[in-house]
């Protein structure tokens, strides 16, 4: 049980980390000068490698 609930908790969090990660590409594509929207998506890319 106690093994059910650690896969379960591990696969919420990466769900999560996946649509927070779409949310932030969502925002950097909104910005309109291009050296801003580069640094947005890399800033984005950095946060979320390691989910």
């Amino acid at each position: 049980m106690k093994s059910m609930l650690l896969l379960l908790t591990f696969l919420l969090s990466a769900c999560s980390a996946d649509i927070g990660r779409g949310i932030a590409e969502s925002d950097c594509s909104k910005i309109r000068n291009n050296a801003d929207r580069e640094q947005c998506y890399k800033d984005a890319d950095r946060t979320f490698r390691d989910y």
